[in-house]
């Protein structure tokens, strides 16, 4: 039995596993540029962000893509799971659920109900049960679901009040005032957790984070390697287990900025 894995441009996993997925791309649109995941990297993004003036708009894939994508693993692969970021933030989980059902059976979509680094540890999963019938796999990300989040704070409001996030007075107080929000992610969608100033107040609220859940971490940043690695050093001395994982997502970036940083706990491994 073989099992092939696909997942959208929101989820990051490792360089290191990669080439283990399959990656539907949302798109981007800067001006009258469009671009892929993949086709330029964050720091051309953010660039072309800065020269033109215009913020990034995301779209999500087509049914027709995700069509395509499973009917190239079907031809030598037996099912294939999917999986995406949270359906209350995107209709991207709609998209493949509609081009699944034209399979009969041997397509398995799976909300996450989060998004971003949060699909390196789903990915890993399955990798390890990839001797296991796709439904006894859906089974157990959905108990490794239950004991799951994500804490993160976006590097500049702008981004977000631009994606529909926030409003626009909020980002303009936030961008006088230099707040920070923690936002964490609860059934699928984004809460407010603690507003700071600066980078300082999120720092020690995801360092709470870590002291305060115990099974394993993921860690990442956006254009952002000093407090990632803050993180990830608190966490070692705390003999926590973690991984980190940089965000190279454009699709993920455009909402929420350069020097975004988060954490993911996961309660059961």
């Amino acid at each position: 039995m073989k099992i092939g894995i696909v997942i959208d441009s929101t989820l990051d996993v490792s360089d290191e596993i990669r080439d283990k997925v399959n990656i539907v791309s949302l798109t981007v649109r800067i001006a009258d540029k469009v671009f892929k995941d993949g086709d330029i990297s964050l720091e051309e993004m953010f660039d072309m962000v800065r020269k033109t003036n215009s913020f990034p708009k995301t779209s999500q894939p087509s049914p027709g893509e995700f069509e395509e994508a499973y009917r190239n693993l079907l031809e030598n692969h037996d099912y294939v799971i999917s999986l995406h970021i949270s359906s209350k933030l995107s209709g991207t989980y709609s998209s493949a659920r509609l081009a699944a059902e034209k399979f009969k059976g041997r397509v398995f979509v799976f909300d996450t109900l989060s998004t971003s680094i949060i699909g390196d540890f789903y990915v890993r999963k399955i990798l390890n049960m990839l001797d296991k019938h796709p439904e006894e796999i859906i089974k157990e990300l959905e108990r490794i679901r239950k004991g799951s989040t994500f804490f993160l704070t976006p590097g500049d409001l702008e981004f977000l009040k631009r994606g529909g996030r926030i409003s626009k007075a909020k980002a303009l107080l936030g961008a006088v005032l230099k707040l920070r929000p923690v936002i964490q992610v609860v059934d699928g969608e984004l809460v407010a957790k603690k507003i700071s100033r600066g980078k300082k107040g999120p720092l020690n609220y995801m360092k709470r984070v870590i002291e305060d859940y115990s099974a394993f971490f993921l860690i990442g940043g956006i254009l952002e390697e000093k407090i990632p690695q803050e993180l990830a050093e608190y966490a070692e001395k705390l003999g926590k287990k973690f991984r980190v994982v940089m965000v190279k997502s454009l699709s993920l970036a455009a909402h929420l900025g350069p020097g975004s940083f988060g954490v993911a706990p996961f309660e059961y491994v």
